[in-house]
């Protein structure tokens, strides 16, 4: 369990980078923003958010190497 100063700070850091996407013309699905309520709230760890990011999208894990 986190607790709430760490979900306030991982919160504020999905806050600005999804204003940062809308800036730049991107859109965020509503899966991505059940999976950073997950990570929030410490449900799940980065690791797992990343995973399911990956295959959302088809990005196999040494694509970005």
């Amino acid at each position: 369990m986190i607790d709430e100063r760490e979900k306030a700070c991982r919160r504020a850091a999905f806050k600005d980078g999804i204003h940062s996407a809308y800036l730049d013309g991107g859109m965020v699905s509503d899966a991505f923003r059940a999976g950073a309520e997950e990570y929030i709230n410490g449900i799940i760890d980065t690791e797992e958010l990343r995973k399911r990011i990956q295959r959302r999208y088809g990005v196999t894990p040494d694509a970005h190497q």
